[in-house]
């Protein structure tokens, strides 16, 4: 069983995305940038603010646009401005929790798991959210931070897990199972380099085979799932509400299994092993 776990918000906890939306095209009209549709925008977040401004404005990546000789910081700067005030107006607008999440984590809470949110979204609209909609369930909170670089850097993480273990009596070097819990390969990469397993959730805005790629400790396919791997039990197959059920396990170093699936689709059932190593399919 997992003793604490840091949970990811956008696409993890909470579905944002309508309000993320309405937002950035009201930002987008003011500027003059084109206008784009929800799916657009499940591939803009995830890098913080500052950084889906830069996609609105036409750059892949903040990186990739600080790299670029004519961008102009002063109009990103000004746009985040007005997309902060247009998403202060709607954030709650349609944002809701996913499937049964309050409930499963409240269980979670009550079993003695220590649960935290680290998410790239500005700070105070974190914590707005979490405070309306998961009231009381999580020992520590955070969003981004001025001086504080966004995920995949581990140091937000790692404040949060710090500020779990304080509050919650723990002993600061105990070595205790800790899981990240997120929907994206910028999730993964945080957990990496913060130590920690990873369990990548299928719900959010990411499709499951990316996250498989990215090779996360666990991919799981619905809340009930994601509660058993925390709980520490065996996943026989989990069953999504459309009757498809999968799940994933990465290896631990040396071991030769890559892949254990279990597909349930009403008549068919695929219960496929593959061998890294000795090149052996069974089907």
């Amino acid at each position: 069983m997992y003793k604490i776990v840091i949970f990811d918000l956008d696409g993890t906890l909470l579905d944002t995305i309508g309000d993320l939306a309405e937002a950035g095209n009201r930002t987008c009209r003011k500027f003059g940038w084109p206008e784009r549709d929800v799916e657009t925008y499940r591939n803009f977040v995830g890098h913080g603010m500052r950084n889906l401004i830069a996609r609105m404005a036409g750059y892949e990546d903040i990186t990739r646009a600080g790299d670029k000789i004519n961008i102009d910081n002063n109009m990103i700067e000004n746009a985040l401005d007005d997309f902060r005030k247009f998403y202060a107006d709607c954030y709650m607008d349609l944002t809701k929790p996913f499937f049964h999440m309050p409930e499963i984590l409240s269980g979670l809470k009550s079993a003695g798991v220590v649960m935290g949110v680290c998410s790239n979204k500005d700070d105070q609209f974190t914590r707005d959210l979490i405070e309306k909609f998961y009231p009381g369930v999580f020992g520590a909170v955070q969003g981004g931070r001025p001086n504080v670089p966004v995920k995949p850097d581990p140091a937000a993480a790692l404040s949060v897990l710090r500020n779990l273990k304080a509050a919650a009596g723990l002993d600061p070097a105990a070595g205790l199972k800790i899981l990240f819990a997120g929907d994206s390969a910028t999730d993964i990469q945080t957990g990496r380099a913060a130590g920690l397993d990873v369990c990548s959730v299928t719900w959010g805005y990411r499709p499951a085979e990316k996250l498989k790629a990215a090779r996360p400790d666990f991919l799981v396919y619905t809340p009930e799932e994601l509660a058993a791997v925390i709980r520490g039990e065996k996943i026989a197959d989990g069953r999504a509400e459309n009757g498809l059920g999968r799940t994933y396990r990465r290896p631990a170093g040396g071991v030769e299994k890559i892949c254990n699936e279990i597909v349930t689709n009403e008549n068919e059932i695929c219960n496929r092993t593959v061998m890294k190593k000795r090149n052996v399919i069974n089907l």
